[in-house]
C-alpha cells in the first residue's frame, strides 16, 4: 500500500528540519555573491565580490568563503569542515600566509567586517536536540511553521535561542532570529529573493543580515550559482587558497 506524504500541519519539528536538510544536500555548489554593506541614510554601500565553494565526501562536507575583490580584502579566506558526527574544523586565511585555526573564540568575529559571525556560517543549530514548532506565519505569501531551536548544555555558542520560520512547500527558512544569552534579539535574517533551482529545489538568491537595532545592513546576494557540481578536492587546499589570492 502506498504511504501518503505528510501534510504540514502533520509534521513534527523534526520531520521538517529533515526536510530542510534534505533539500540542501548536493555533491557540490560554486556561487559566485556580493556582500554589500549599508547604513540606513547614509547612502554609503561597501562591496566584498565572493566566491562560495563546497564538496561532499560521504557524510562529510568542506565549505569555502573566499573574497575576491576589493584588493584590501582578496584572498581572505575562511574554510569550514563538517565532519558527519558535526564536528567543524577548518581555518582563516589571510594573505600572504597567515592560518588561524577556528575556535571557540573566534566564533563572534565579524567575517570581513560584516554582520555575519563565523559562527553563523558554521555552527548547524539545525543539529540541536531541542526543537519545537510554536506556531505558524506566512512571510512573503509563503505559510511557514515557526520553529524554536535550543542549543544543548556546554555547547560554545554566542545564542540562547534560534527562530526560524520554515516553508514546508519549499523546505526553506524564510526568516531566521538570533537571540543572545540574555534572551533578546541578536539580530535577524531575511530572505528577499529566491531562486529555483534543478529538481525543483528552491534556494535564497539575496538574504539580508541586519542587527536588532538596525543600525546597519549586509546584503548576501548570489549573483551566479552552479549546484550538483563535482569541486575538485585540492580547491580546498591551503596550495589553492593561496594561489587564488594571488591571482591576477
Amino acid at each position: 500500500m502506498q504511504t501518503l506524504p505528510a501534510r504540514a500541519d502533520d509534521l513534527t519539528a523534526g520531520q521538517l528540519i529533515s526536510k530542510v536538510v534534505d533539500s540542501r544536500k548536493t555533491t557540490g555548489f560554486r556561487i559566485r555573491a556580493k556582500l554589500i554593506l549599508t547604513k540606513p541614510g547614509s547612502g554609503k554601500r561597501d562591496t566584498r565580490q565572493l566566491l562560495i565553494k563546497s564538496r561532499r565526501d560521504g557524510d562529510a562536507t568542506k565549505i569555502l568563503y573566499q573574497a575576491l575583490w576589493p584588493n584590501e580584502f582578496k584572498g581572505r579566506a575562511l574554510l569550514v569542515e563538517k565532519s558527519g558526527d558535526g564536528r567543524t574544523t577548518g581555518f582563516l586565511f589571510e594573505p600572504p600566509d597567515k592560518v588561524t585555526p577556528l575556535t571557540p573564540e573566534l566564533m563572534t568575529r565579524q567575517f570581513l567586517d560584516s554582520d555575519l559571525a563565523i559562527e553563523d556560517l558554521t555552527e548547524d543549530f539545525w543539529r540541536w536536540p531541542s526543537q519545537k514548532i510554536i506556531g505558524d506565519e506566512t512571510v512573503d505569501m509563503k505559510p511557514c511553521k515557526i520553529v524554536e531551536s535550543r542549543p544543548p548544555d556546554g555547547l560554545v555558542t554566542s545564542y540562547s535561542l534560534i527562530k526560524s520560520w520554515i516553508s514546508p512547500e519549499m523546505s526553506l527558512p524564510m526568516r531566521l532570529h538570533k537571540f543572545g544569552k540574555d534572551g533578546k534579539l541578536v539580530k535577524r535574517f531575511n530572505v528577499e529573493k529566491l531562486i529555483k533551482q534543478e529538481n525543483n529545489r528552491w534556494a535564497p538568491a539575496t538574504l539580508v543580515i541586519e542587527p536588532a537595532d538596525d543600525s546597519h545592513r549586509t546584503m548576501l546576494d548570489g549573483s551566479k550559482s552552479e549546484r550538483d557540481i563535482e569541486i575538485p578536492a585540492e580547491d580546498f587546499t591551503l596550495e589553492k587558497i593561496k594561489a587564488l589570492a594571488t591571482a591576477e
